[in-house]
């Protein structure tokens, strides 16, 4: 994962696909549609980020097989094995209100309504369910299930997280 808050991981490039420079990627965006239009994206290698062209996206099940300009055969598309596709912050996709990305929750300070201090959101597990929130507090980690009876309010501007205490939940 890249070092630079303006980057935003969308996808991992799994393996190479056919002779023709494409990669297989996949899509760990929480908005998939976000590959549809994309026309330039961030490469991370070992080496470092760049700014490349996407030539192309096409869909195989799951995976995302991408294009990038300079990436013209097999043998190039391998080296990419391993390497984070990702954009730059001002390029997130909007989500609908009231619903989060994970980079969006973690390092949220939580709170209980009586407004003592919780803990702090270091994980974000997706559960068939709801997500659930990993929390690091005093005495450990606690986990917390991302559902209206139990999380309040979610301001992102502010990294705050408020819930409805339960018995139980971060004891």
């Amino acid at each position: 994962m890249s070092e630079d808050p303006d980057f935003v991981l969308i996808g991992i490039v799994r393996r190479a696909h056919g002779i023709k420079g494409e990669v297989c990627v996949e899509p760990v965006s929480q908005a998939p549609g976000r590959f549809e239009n994309l026309t330039r994206i961030i490469l991370q290698t070992q080496s470092g980020l760049s700014e490349v062209v996407v030539e192309g996206v096409r869909w195989k099940g799951r995976l995302a097989l991408v294009k990038i300009a300079g990436i013209d055969d097999r043998e190039a598309a391998q080296r990419l094995r391993g390497a984070s596709l990702g954009v730059r912050l001002a390029d997130v996709m909007p989500l609908p209100v009231g619903l989060f990305y994970t980079f969006e929750i973690i390092g949220c300070k939580v709170f209980g309504k009586d407004g003592r201090l919780i803990g702090r959101v270091v994980d974000v597990l997706e559960m068939p369910a709801s997500d659930v929130y990993v929390v690091e507090t005093s005495r450990g980690e606690a986990l917390i299930p991302a559902v209206k009876s139990i999380v309040k309010r979610v301001d992102v501007e502010n990294k705050q997280i408020l819930i409805e205490e339960i018995e139980g939940l971060v004891d």
